[in-house]
């Protein structure tokens, strides 16, 4: 059997299941179908019209619209580029190297290439369904920004799904090597690496905007597109389909032609490089991972490494103030988000961005003196922050009761009850993202130099936002588990997850709103003073956030609780 028709008949096989569970899914569910399709529906109308109107503003503006525009679609597709291979990276290392089925996939008479080609195409799939849904709207507001005919997307579609074929080969490329190659050593050069980078802008923080403001308006536009000269690089696969989108948007068929040749030249040789890779390096990856758990087992259980963890756990006991079936149970929580790299790399890569942009918000080339700009700069800031922690908690806290997948019954028949298990998942879980929320909240408003009053009300907006977003992504994960599938990217892509991000939005959007309120009256006359807050309205505004946070995060948690009490609850094994 050649690589191909193994393939072939993998993705067949895996159709036909994919195929079964859409028709059950929208014969059992058919409200979450409708609620899901219809929001969905009015997504890709509202980003239609918010970005068509945001590209006609900058087209008209005199002289930079058009460079502008070309600069943004360039960024935007660089962005998209980066995403895609961290996500697939993601997705296709789960079903390579973590997946039970792997351990028998893999001693069929199956080329590990086709393989390996199959995790590549699967990964894609569940990684890319989101950005054409992001990007659909985008494109045809381009088109309208251009003036294109219906032309313009049929040439515009088969470059971006270029894109996704060489991403997703590109991370499989990356995700083996690094498989095969890397060592514990390697970590700690790379840690300094990065803190290296983090140290670096510190004489950023009170650094000012004045040399922005004081030259001429070619100047500050030079100054600023100067930092974004790395996603027009030549060789940069998204690159080639900005210069597609450009030759569409212009009419010029030549070059279009031209760009997506190139482009699906790069996909199928990055198919073919997948499996040269993948025949000589992924075996031995795969035998690599299988032998190395054995072996940290064995260190794990070392006298030197129990007595000194023995010690550490009475201290940590003593201070949490938890009985031992707990703190075992919180113990297994924290070794199980160590173990995955993918959990805290994407976590440790979001919060180290964010850091890193709360640090150096007066470089925005605003003008931070007026209370106005303040005041838009700051909400935006809080926007951005809840945002990337509902992204968080939809990915990672969402899946986690279904994580624990056939082995639910050992909790079941532990001294916890599971709904105990749901309340301290809870409790760690929305304890460790609200303190580093808090954190970055209290750096942006030092960074932005709010007063005490706001640096207190937007911290304790961000901690009721992250206990409400935690619980409602973790409640949900408990009321519609599914225990069957180990792949948590998988279960995130499901009904449940999908409602989990539509209401986490919600609630996020609602929350934005009562907090503005007391700001409103700023935002208005554009020239109050910043002591000028009342806080009684803030006090209102918090007030409504907490009943907001009891509807979204409170409701689904009660419900959650109560069906873990029920043993009905172990059917879904």
């Amino acid at each position: 059997m050649t690589a191909a028709s193994a393939t072939w008949l993998l993705a067949r096989a895996h159709g036909r299941m994919l195929r079964h569970k859409l028709r059950s899914g929208m014969l059992e569910n058919r409200l979450l179908s409708l609620t899901v399709g219809g929001f969905l529906g009015l997504y890709s109308l509202a980003a239609y019209l918010l970005v068509g109107r945001g590209l006609d503003f900058i087209m008209k503006l005199p002289l930079i619209g058009p460079l502008l525009t070309e600069r943004l679609v360039f960024l935007l597709f660089f962005f998209f580029f980066v995403m895609l291979v961290i996500s697939n990276a993601t997705i296709t290392g789960m079903s390579l190297f973590r997946r039970k089925d792997m351990e028998w996939q893999i001693a069929l008479p199956l080329p590990p290439r086709s393989l390996v080609l199959w995790k590549t195409l699967e990964g894609m799939l569940l990684a890319s369904w989101g950005l054409f849904l992001l990007s659909t709207p985008i494109l045809l507001a381009l088109a309208q920004a251009y003036k294109a005919d219906s032309r313009f997307m049929l040439a515009v579609l088969p470059a971006v799904l270029a894109l996704v074929t060489i991403a997703a080969n590109v991370s499989t490329w990356l995700l083996i090597i690094l498989v095969r190659w890397a060592r514990r050593w390697m970590w700690k050069p790379l840690l300094a690496l990065v803190l290296l980078l983090l140290v670096q802008t510190l004489p950023f923080w009170h650094s000012s905007v004045e040399t922005l403001n004081s030259g001429d308006l070619s100047a500050s536009l030079n100054q600023i597109l100067r930092h974004t000269e790395i996603c027009m690089h030549p060789l940069l696969p998204s690159s080639w389909v900005a210069e597609t989108i450009q030759a569409a948007g212009r009419g010029t068929f030549e070059r279009t032609v031209f760009f997506n040749l190139v482009l699906l030249a790069n996909a199928l040789m990055s198919i073919l490089v997948t499996t040269r890779i993948a025949s000589a390096l992924y075996y031995p990856a795969w035998n690599r991972i299988m032998s190395a758990a054995p072996e940290a087992t064995r260190k794990a259980r070392s006298p030197v490494s129990r007595a000194s963890s023995g010690r550490l756990t009475q201290w940590l006991r003593s201070i949490l103030a938890l009985d031992r079936a707990s703190f075992a149970l919180l113990v297994k929580e924290v070794r199980t988000f160590l173990r995955e790299p993918v959990q805290w790399g994407q976590s440790a890569i979001i919060f180290g961005l964010l850091l890193i942009y709360s640090m150096n918000l007066r470089k925005l080339g605003y003008d931070l003196q007026s209370p106005f700009w303040i005041t838009v700069v700051s909400h935006l800031n809080l926007l951005v922050c809840c945002l990337a922690l509902s992204t968080l908690t939809t990915r990672f806290i969402y899946p986690q009761f279904s994580l624990e997948g056939q082995r639910l019954w050992i909790l079941g028949l532990s001294p916890l009850p599971l709904h105990r298990v749901l309340s301290l998942k809870l409790r760690l879980s929305a304890s460790v993202l609200a303190l580093i929320m808090v954190t970055l909240v209290v750096v942006s408003g030092a960074s932005l130099g709010l007063p005490g009053q706001r640096i207190l009300f937007f911290s304790a907006a961000i901690l009721m936002l992250s206990y409400g977003l935690t619980s409602l992504a973790l409640s949900l994960g408990a009321l519609v588990p599914n225990f069957r599938e180990s792949n948590p990217a998988r279960i995130v892509s499901g009904f449940g997850g999908t409602v989990c991000l539509i209401a986490s939005f919600v609630y996020i959007v609602g929350g934005m709103v009562l907090l503005l309120i007391p700001s409103w009256q700023n935002l208005r006359q554009d020239a109050v003073a910043m002591a000028g807050y009342n806080g009684r309205i803030e006090l209102a505004a918090l007030t409504g956030l907490a009943l907001l946070t009891v509807a979204f995060g409170g409701i689904p948690y009660f419900f959650a609780k109560r069906q873990t009490k029920n043993l009905e609850y172990l059917r879904h094994l």
